[in-house]
């Protein structure tokens, strides 16, 4: 009996020391005080049209490649449509509306679909997974035009103009015709008189 209970003790204290570096990785690497990340572009309510350049702030933390584990550091991760809360130690989905810059990138080219979306950023540390506490930004609003939509609007503008200008001349009043120009109106006497001589032989 105290065979069993003691084997069942060193099974409990072993999975528990074998449980625990796993318990303190949970909770995620601690990020520096203060640290805060935000976007320096777009703005908070900004219209943009077609692919645009989203750059990426940092503070007090540096930036990284994934899989460098230089303490204070880490590198971004773009949320697109995102709504669910960022916990320390959760890993970060890698899927179309989590974009990863594993390559240490402080700014990318985005290309989104027309309409409203939201933009969040989340700094991930070495292994893809949240600080503690987790360095996300506020989360901000943008419209996304459609691809050359002011060229068109000025194209159906010009349209309208042109359209506009053809009616005004056809409800305008018949300007008087003048007579043409006929060969003899534009013959000088002087240049009559030479051309005679020439065929005549007369000086």
């Amino acid at each position: 009996m105290l065979r069993t209970k003691s084997g069942r003790l060193f099974l409990i204290l072993t999975l528990s020391l074998a449980l625990a570096p796993s318990l303190v990785s949970a909770k995620g690497t601690k990020s520096a005080k203060d640290a805060r990340v935000y976007f320096i572009a777009p703005a908070d309510g900004e219209t943009v049209s077609g692919p645009f350049i989203c750059r990426f702030g940092l503070r007090n933390m540096g930036v990284t490649h994934a899989g460098d584990d230089f303490a204070g550091s880490g590198h971004h991760h773009l949320l697109v449509d995102v709504d669910e809360t960022m916990e320390a130690g959760q890993p970060i989905p890698r899927d179309k509306k989590h974009i990863h810059y594993a390559a240490g990138e402080t700014e990318a080219r985005i290309e989104l679909s027309p309409g409203k979306h939201t933009l969040q950023l989340v700094l991930g540390d070495t292994k893809h997974l949240n600080f503690d506490p987790p360095v996300v930004s506020e989360k901000i609003m943008i419209t996304v035009g459609r691809p050359n939509g002011g060229e068109e609007q000025a194209r159906a503008t010009r349209s309208t103009s042109e359209r506009k200008r053809i009616l005004e001349r056809a409800a305008a009043p018949a300007e008087p015709q003048q007579p043409a120009a006929t060969p003899e109106m534009t013959k000088s006497p002087e240049s009559s008189d030479f051309i005679s001589r020439v065929f005549t032989g007369a000086k």
